[in-house]
């Protein structure tokens, strides 16, 4: 079973945050909560969901896919969702290449808060493509493959 708590920080943005923090699975049941907390801190304008993920013990897809769904519904009311910490579950699964495409995770709270405003990267963000990749010969397959 998985909880899901409030962390009270003061953050230094023109965006109003609120903090959440996921213990355990990372699934739709986990998601929804996020999303009903969203929802009733969005109600007053746009808002800054800062997502600890480093307590999260499993994902499933239902989750990344809500996940994706709380940031589109952010993101559309001129709010953000930002992921940070480390969390060996989500490093393990293929699902963080597609969520990292769509929403970065940052290794520490501040960097969530800066928004990759600083120098440094953001990890599992979409690679640019380089040199070697750019004129690479594409793979050929016979039939649909």
């Amino acid at each position: 079973m998985s909880t899901l708590s409030r962390v009270s920080h003061a953050t230094p943005t023109s965006l109003t945050a609120c903090d959440l923090r996921i213990q355990g699975a990372m699934d739709a049941a986990t998601v929804l909560a996020i999303r009903q907390d969203s929802a009733k801190a969005a109600t007053d304008g746009p808002i800054l969901i800062l997502l600890d993920i480093t307590e999260v013990t499993s994902v499933g897809a239902s989750g990344v896919v809500g996940l994706l769904e709380v940031l589109h519904l952010l993101r559309a009311r001129g709010g953000d969702l930002r992921l940070f910490g480390s969390s060996a579950a989500l490093d393990d699964t293929r699902l963080q290449a597609h969520l990292g495409q769509v929403a970065r995770i940052y290794g520490t709270r501040e960097e969530a808060v800066d928004g990759g405003a600083s120098p440094v990267r953001a990890r599992h963000a979409a690679r640019r493509p380089g040199w070697l990749t750019m004129f690479a010969r594409r793979h050929r397959t016979f039939g649909w493959g």
